[in-house]
């Protein structure tokens, strides 16, 4: 699996070269087209052992931790893009920057959130209101019809952040930073 996707990739890039990209057009193409083969290669085992197995699997006669790709034929290719990853990927300065930015902007809606959600509706300030008023109505809804004690509270406000994309949640924080800054 591990040389088939090299190189069809090889192949694909060979093609592209003969196109009048930059440097950094070819590259990025080239690892698209990786990235590409590499995925469907892996669907692909991951679906046949699923299918060879199926039944074992709704009998509940499959070993404990069972996984499909690493009894497939793509499991070398997995295992080596997991260490190459591990090695280069996720130590990258830019992905290490991201994960900050990440962590930052999660850890800050909550603490943004976790005002409004903290106090009962009485007690809640403008911004408090507005604050809670963003969270999804049925998270909401699910919240008022429970205990409301300190385990419900945490829940909302886990619900309310993971239920965010990437851009919502940015745009959401800025909002709201911006709102409590504002606010007496």
């Amino acid at each position: 699996a591990i040389r088939e996707t090299v190189e069809k990739s090889r192949e694909k890039n060979r093609e592209f070269r003969k196109e009048s990209l930059s440097s950094r057009e070819l590259n990025d193409i080239s690892m698209l087209m990786f990235r590409v083969k590499a995925i469907s290669m892996m669907v692909v085992a991951a679906t046949n052992v699923f299918t060879s197995n199926v039944d074992k699997m709704l009998k509940m006669d499959i070993p404990e931790g069972f996984e499909l790709i690493n009894n497939s034929r793509c499991r070398n290719l997995c295992n080596h893009l997991k260490e190459f990853d591990r090695r280069y990927g996720f130590q990258h300065s830019e992905v290490l920057k991201l994960e900050l930015e990440g962590n930052n902007y999660i850890k800050e809606i909550m603490d943004l959130l976790w005002r409004a959600i903290s106090r009962s509706e009485g007690e809640r300030n403008a911004y408090e209101r507005y604050a809670y008023g963003t969270i999804s109505e049925n998270y909401r809804r699910v919240y008022e019809g429970s205990s409301r004690d300190a385990y419900c509270r945490q829940r909302l406000l886990c619900d309310a952040v993971s239920g965010m994309t990437e851009k919502y949640l940015i745009k959401m924080h800025e909002e709201l930073r911006d709102l409590h800054r504002e606010s007496p």
